[in-house]
């Protein structure tokens, strides 16, 4: 009788214990998916955001070159004791770059930043920010020049071109630091390479 309550103790811990096991393993196959998931959310966050990127210093140096030619024009007004002509504005006295955040505000608001590396989140948000100083630069420039253009035409800005130049110069000068800032950030994320906070995250 003594015999046969052990034998059923044994069968009743090795079942209890295979049930545990049984369990811990389904827990950690659970987690273990929905890490994957977050990486992939992560990683097509990553691809989002270097895609929005790509689209904004394409808009960016768009701009740049205009400006440059704008620059160059005004110079040689100057140069010349004469006012530019009208027709080098073909795109405005400013034509500044659009640039978006929509991938980036996405990636934050869905929580995909938790399975990026710390480097990678700091170096792009680096990027963000010197936008916003653009943004916030051109939003200081414009109300400038058009509150001139309103008061006096396009012959007031043209005879204040030296001013005019001034502005221009700053906001090229803006965008130049955006593209150097553009490419270092491209060329340093562009590689998918892993190695995330968690093991097997975006870098």
């Amino acid at each position: 009788m003594k015999g046969k309550t052990q034998e059923a103790l044994r069968d009743a811990a090795f079942e209890a214990t295979f049930v545990v096991f049984g369990v811990v393993l389904a827990l950690l196959a659970n987690e273990w998916r929905e890490h994957q998931v977050s990486v992939r959310r992560a990683e097509h966050a990553l691809s989002s955001i270097l895609e929005e990127l790509e689209d904004n210093r394409a808009s960016v140096s768009s701009s740049l070159e205009y400006h440059s030619g704008v620059i160059q024009a005004i110079d040689r007004a100057v140069m010349a004791s004469a006012a530019p002509n009208l027709r080098t504005f073909s795109r405005g006295f400013m034509s500044a770059a659009n640039v978006y955040r929509t991938a980036w505000d996405s990636a934050s608001a869905t929580g995909a930043f938790e399975d990026m590396s710390y480097a990678t989140v700091l170096r792009l948000s680096r990027v963000y920010a010197q936008q916003d100083r653009y943004e916030h630069q051109v939003q200081g420039i414009a109300p400038i020049i058009y509150g001139e253009l309103y008061r006096g035409g396009t012959s007031a800005i043209l005879a204040n071109h030296r001013n005019l130049g001034t502005l221009i110069r700053s906001l090229a000068y803006r965008e130049r630091e955006l593209l150097e800032l553009y490419d270092a950030t491209l060329a340093t994320l562009g590689g998918r390479e892993t190695g995330g906070p968690h093991g097997g995250g975006v870098p």
